[in-house]
């Protein structure tokens, strides 16, 4: 290597530590883990303080592209690309949602959905819910607000 390919890579170096650490010397520029999303566990303990960012990034990803597509709720994703990125989701890995086809991630949802026990509402709620149906439509919207 030339001296001037050396002075380079010297300079590169130091530059890329002082742009990336931030002012906190051995950091990282971007976690090596995101938060894991677990699958089969009651809601609240998923959600404890906000929705897991990874499942944040599929939810904002079918709100952007769902709705210019059919069925997508109905058409099945493809196996082995859902038990990739529910791997990925469990283990905290970072994901390109870009490589993943709309049905295959609401398919993922569905299946994280279906896996939560009792339900997202749980019993209380469905009851709750069922009961608001009955009610004048004047009235629906003040029992489920509750």
């Amino acid at each position: 290597m030339s001296n001037w390919a050396r002075r380079m890579h010297r300079r590169a170096a130091t530059l890329s530590n002082v742009v990336t650490s931030c002012g906190h010397p051995n950091s990282l520029p971007y976690p090596r883990r995101l938060e894991k999303v677990k699958f089969g566990v009651p809601l609240h303990e998923v959600c404890k303080d906000d929705i897991p960012g990874p499942l944040l990034v599929l939810i904002l990803k079918l709100n952007k592209e769902a709705p210019l597509r059919r069925d997508v709720f109905r058409a099945p994703g493809h196996q082995g690309a859902m038990k990739k990125l529910i791997h990925f989701l469990q283990t905290g890995r970072l994901v390109n949602v870009d490589n993943y086809s709309v049905y295959t991630i609401a398919s993922v949802l569905k299946k994280f959905l279906r896996k939560i026990p009792g339900g997202v509402f749980g019993r209380e709620g469905e009851m709750h819910l069922f009961a608001a149906v009955e009610l004048p439509p004047e009235q629906q919207v003040g029992a489920i607000r509750g």
